[in-house]
C-alpha cells in the first residue's frame, strides 16, 4: 500500500520492510484480541495486560523508528551507493 510512496521519495523498500516490523509485528503482542497477543497469552498464562508493563521493546520501537527517520540516520536511499563509491575513489586516489 505504500511502496509507491516510498519509492516516490527515494527511499529503498528495505526502508518499508522495516517501518513495517518496528509498527506492526514487533507491537502486535501488546494487542490482546489479535492473534499473536492472544497466542502469547495463552501460552504465557498470563493476560495482555500483566505483561505490558515488562515489554519495554516493543512499547519504544515504533518511538525510535520515528527518532532514527527525523533525524535520517541510517535510512537507505536509491543512489546511496553511488555516493559512497564516488567518496572512496576521492579518497583512494589522495
Amino acid at each position: 500500500m505504500f511502496s509507491g510512496e516510498y519509492k516516490k521519495r527515494g527511499l529503498k523498500p528495505e526502508v518499508l520492510s522495516r517501518t513495517l516490523e518496528d509498527g506492526g509485528t514487533i507491537t502486535s503482542v501488546l494487542v490482546p484480541w489479535n492473534t499473536c497477543g492472544a497466542t502469547q497469552s495463552r501460552v504465557l498464562g498470563v493476560p495482555t495486560t500483566e505483561y505490558i508493563p515488562f515489554a519495554f521493546f516493543n512499547m519504544l520501537s515504533p518511538f525510535f523508528s520515528i527518532l532514527f527517520a527525523s533525524i535520517n540516520y541510517r535510512i537507505r536511499r536509491f543512489g546511496d551507493e553511488e555516493k559512497s563509491s564516488r567518496k572512496a575513489k576521492k579518497s583512494f586516489k589522495k
